[in-house]
């Protein structure tokens, strides 16, 4: 007995294909917005950059004996946890 698999499969990734052209071509060809964008806007989108980069630092900071052992191989004891 042989299974029919290959045209399930194909169809999934001659769909799959078709929507990344269309995904692709709607992000190459925008259209105007016709919005007013203020200097308050800039800044709270500068605002949301500052808070990312500081939130990134305390994660990794929080975190830096367990990222430190991942890449090392070291192994962490459970006196040596930081966290708790």
């Amino acid at each position: 007995m042989k299974l029919k698999t290959r045209g399930k499969s194909s169809r999934l990734g001659s769909w799959a294909s078709l929507a990344a052209v269309v995904v692709l071509a709607m992000l190459l060809m925008p259209t105007p917005a016709l919005a007013y964008l203020d200097p308050g806007t800039g800044s709270f989108l500068i605002q949301g950059v500052i808070a990312v980069v500081v939130g990134a630092g305390f994660a990794i900071k929080m975190f830096w004996h367990r990222i430190k052992a991942l890449f090392t191989g070291q192994t962490m004891d459970e006196d040596d946890d930081p966290d708790e």
